[in-house]
């Protein structure tokens, strides 16, 4: 039982338990397509070109924006295009890309690591192997690894979230069990990178079995597994951060400023592959589950691979599927599986198609209000949001809402709270972007007066100055002239 607990949070059981949770090691794709973008930021541009051969982890695309990584190759063959192609969201959004036929070989380029005494590299040099590898946060975020790092240097706590809360993803489970010197020894890493005195590995105590991995791997005293609880959604940095070291991230800070660094636990395991092995991030661990799947299971596949592909080994029914892609709660459906596994992809759910229930109005249960995990007052948003009253829900933290969907999953009335508040967020987003437009216009506008009124300052002054100088010629000739007047009178006087 765990000694730690929350407010808020639902129970919510597992509704496709793996009879296993060994990974199925799958062979090189055929094909492989990697998306430039994988978060909210800049595309990563190619460094390849149609045609040309490339090895395994062989640098294919970069970029010198710090907030982007590179792209490596997870299979050797040759590149067959260079377009856009979609990414695995509802929206339909397309992103530039490059695809690479396969040539059957997995041909690997030459891998040099710091090997197990990774102290002969600085922690500067450690941060640059991670981000020369392409690493970024595999719990979902797709934040750059080495930017947060970077940021966390001297921090004195490492939180490792092995929590993994949603129900149906299992695939960091399935790393912990099958990885756990590896894990360890990234850790180890990512406290010399970072000089931290201490490291806490969050699992959820019904994970007992990947407890014991871990336990029975650790050898060094500053690393401990804490057991948290199995309640939904555990995993979140803020809520992880308050449970386990009852410190509270102020609203916009980050945890590094309050001395913590938080990293997923397969992100770890690529830290360990990229420091001491030299090994870019080019596969992971995914879960592919649901109620359409005869054969579910954890598959650790290349990045690129095809959604279809994957599914087809877990054997899913002949009856139209729901696709939905990164989590059973905080996933994003998609309108079928065209689509090719990233670096934050940890799960696919296939399910059978069913009946949604209708929307009805608020019957003010204040339900939603008991599960939220972060103390918010969800039916109060939901007002303001379905209103567009940005300034108000603003007011109430709409911010700091963590998308966790806890609030839809209990509405009887079957609102979807969540899909209102992402609304809201952008609405805010929008109007925040046009008063920066509006502010820049105004400034704009109030320095092209300024110049105006400078001009006609300067142009004044000009005119006066020539005034002045032309009244100074004018008396000056006058006076010349008074003067040439008297010497001629003086000279005719002479005369008469």
């Amino acid at each position: 039982m765990s000694k730690h607990d929350f407010r808020g949070g639902v129970l919510i059981e597992n509704p496709y338990p793996l009879n296993q949770l060994s990974v199925v090691e799958v062979p090189p794709p055929k094909k492989a397509i990697y998306l430039l973008k994988q978060r909210e930021g800049a595309s990563a541009k190619p460094k390849v070109k149609v045609g040309q051969k490339v090895k395994v982890g062989q640098v294919i695309a970069v970029s010198n924006n710090d907030y982007c990584v590179p792209m490596h190759s997870s299979i050797s063959g040759v590149v067959s295009a260079i377009d856009d192609q979609p990414i695995a969201h509802s929206s339909g959004l397309k992103v530039p890309s490059i695809s690479i036929e396969s040539d059957g070989k997995d041909d690997w380029i030459s891998l040099k690591g710091c090997g197990e005494e990774v102290d002969k590299c600085t922690p500067d040099e450690i941060i640059e192997k991670i981000r020369n590898a392409g690493i970024v946060g595999m719990g979902g975020a797709g934040f750059p690894a080495h930017v947060k790092i970077k940021g966390a240097q001297g921090a004195k706590t490492i939180i490792i979230n092995a929590t993994e809360c949603d129900p149906a993803t299992l695939c960091d489970d399935a790393l912990m069990r099958k990885y756990p010197e590896e894990i360890i020894k990234g850790i180890e890493v990512l406290m010399y990178a970072c000089q931290s005195q201490k490291a806490i590995i969050a699992v959820e105590e019904d994970k007992v079995d990947a407890i014991i991995k871990l336990n029975q791997t650790i050898k060094n005293k500053n690393i401990c597994v804490e057991a948290v609880p199995i309640k939904y959604s555990t995993g979140a940095e803020k809520l992880l951060i308050k449970l386990l070291l009852d410190k509270v991230i102020p609203t916009g800070s980050f945890a590094s400023s309050s001395g913590v660094l938080c990293q997923n636990i397969a992100t770890v395991k690529a830290i360990y592959d990229a420091v001491v092995i030299g090994k870019p991030l080019v596969s992971r661990i995914v879960t592919v589950n649901g109620s359409a799947l005869k054969n579910p299971s954890n598959y650790e596949v290349r990045i690129g691979s095809s959604f279809s592909d994957i599914v087809k080994k877990s054997k899913p029914s002949a009856n139209p599927h729901e696709i939905r892609v990164g989590g059973m709660m905080m996933g994003v459906d998609v309108p079928d599986k065209n689509y090719s596994i990233c670096k934050i992809t940890s799960s696919i759910i296939v399910d059978e198609i069913k009946i949604k229930q209708k929307e009805s109005a608020c019957i003010r249960c204040s339900k939603c209000n008991e599960v939220c995990p972060i103390n918010l007052l969800p039916q109060q948003l939901f007002w303001f949001c379905k209103s567009d009253n940005t300034k108000k829900a603003s007011s109430y933290d709409l911010q700091d809402c963590i998308e966790c969907g806890c609030c839809s999953y209990v509405c009887p009335s079957h609102i979807p709270l969540v899909e209102y508040f992402q609304y809201g967020k952008a609405l805010v987003k929008k109007e925040l972007r046009e008063q920066e437009l509006a502010a820049k216009s105004r400034e704009r506008y109030e320095f092209k007066e300024f110049r105006l009124d400078r001009i006609k300052q300067e142009r004044d002054k000009m005119m006066a100055e020539k005034k002045a100088a032309l009244k100074a010629k004018m008396a000056k000739e006058k006076d010349n002239k008074a003067k040439i007047a008297e010497a001629l009178k003086r000279v005719n006087d002479k005369k008469k």
